[in-house]
């Protein structure tokens, strides 16, 4: 009986230290300061890491692990900024009417004015005007309501006032306050919308193999990186026609294993893509790994294009920790299938400043494997660890089983 308790005993701990195992490791700079910081995550940083970028930690000097926030810029950020008119003039005429004159110097073109009013619950009609002089005034919208403002998360809300386009230098907003108190306005203008692209780092591409087929009217690009790459977006533009629109098909090489344990490369269809004269092409991808791309152009009748430039980009990923000064923290990297971690951090990222300071992963020193060290080889593998799971589950059964004939030896014995 204790043998077995050992022995599941030594399992049990030799199965939670290959789950805590780790392949390579790198330090970060000291800090001078307490606070959160941003770890930028290299393409080169990023070889050592899996699709999904959960195979990595920070473990401070006491080899504690820091809890973080893995962050992913998007692709594409649609961003809105308040611009105020300025407000020429605010009167309030009691039992009469709030006149609001707005200022738009450039002669912008407008069909909407934001109103930011202290919380209100009251509705109330209004008038718009346009001039360019502030003399001869206008009509924009005649008779609309502004109606009650609420916001659970502040004072004020925003009323939008929508009308025919225009580029007035001059607008008055006549509010009528003959049954009611005024509005506090505190401000007017409008949204500006702008769409800010994601951030990328370029990676490398190790050379582009072009071969053409006259036969299938084809051509086929070959993209080859130095080792299994992320790529979140590639980038290229061809040459040799004045005008082109071509159709073509991305496929991202990968390998399968055969029964025999044999590996097969093959080129997984990846999506559809158009090569046009008016503009460089751009291909999102959703962050894969691969070494070797493979773009297939349908030429037609058509002579083969050239490339004219490529890229291959990496969108920038970080994880955001607090860091104490002077402290020494290390990265480590673990296995493929090591998952995600869960903390805390995550329930309060709100509070966390929008841009601390970005550090940079040190280089990363992969662990050397040891070929003659049979816990690294045997003991590591998928077989070891589901016979052993069978093991331990059949000698918990037997230690069951026995266990209750001796109960119910000791009951017959009780009852003699």
């Amino acid at each position: 009986m204790k043998v077995t308790i050992i022995f599941i005993a030594v399992f049990c701990s030799a199965v939670c230290v290959l789950g805590q195992s780790f392949t390579g490791e790198a330090s970060l700079p000291t800090v001078n300061e307490d606070g959160f910081y941003r770890i930028f995550i290299s393409p080169d940083a990023s070889v050592h890491l899996n699709r999904e970028f959960t195979n990595i930690r920070i473990y401070d000097g006491q080899g504690k692990e820091v809890p973080f926030l893995f962050e992913e810029e998007r692709s594409n950020r649609y961003a809105e900024e308040f611009k105020e008119y300025e407000i020429l003039e605010k009167k309030q005429n009691e039992g009469c009417c709030t006149t609001l004159m707005l200022h738009n110097p450039d002669q912008n073109l407008l069909n909407n004015i934001n109103l930011i009013i202290k919380n209100a619950d009251v509705t109330k009609e209004a008038i718009l005007l346009g001039s360019d002089d502030k003399q001869q005034w206008f009509a924009l919208k005649q008779r609309f309501v502004l109606y009650p403002t609420t916001s659970t998360s502040g004072t004020s809300e925003i009323k939008i006032v929508d009308f025919p386009l225009s580029n007035y230098s001059y607008y008055s907003l006549r509010i009528d306050d003959s049954t009611s108190a005024p509005l506090n306005i505190l401000k007017a203008g409008y949204f500006e919308v702008r769409t800010e692209n994601g951030i990328y780092t370029d990676v490398p591409l190790q050379k582009i193999v072009k071969t053409d087929s006259v036969k299938q009217k084809k051509t086929y690009l070959h993209f080859q990186f130095d080792t299994l790459r992320t790529i979140d977006k590639l980038e290229l533009s061809m040459k040799g026609s004045p005008y082109y629109l071509r159709k073509a098909m991305l496929y991202e090489h990968k390998e399968k294993t055969l029964k025999r344990g044999d590996k097969e490369g093959y080129y997984n269809l990846l999506q559809e893509v158009e090569l046009s004269s008016k503009h460089p092409t751009t291909i999102e991808l959703p962050g894969i790994k691969v070494k070797d791309f493979l773009l297939v152009i349908e030429n037609e009748d058509n002579p083969s294009l050239e490339i004219d430039f490529s890229k291959a980009f990496l969108l920038n990923r970080y994880l955001t920790a607090w860091l104490k000064k002077e402290s020494q923290y290390t990265i480590k990297i673990g296995n493929d299938q090591l998952r995600a971690p869960v903390y805390d951090l995550s329930f309060f990222k709100d509070s966390i400043p929008s841009n601390p300071q970005v550090l940079t992963i040190g280089e990363i020193t992969v662990f050397a494997k040891n070929k003659m060290d049979p816990s690294f080889t045997f003991f590591t593998t998928k077989s070891f660890i589901w016979a052993a799971v069978v093991l331990v589950i059949v000698i918990l059964g037997f230690m069951s089983v026995r266990l209750l004939k001796e109960a119910s030896s000791v009951e017959n014995k009780k009852g003699g």
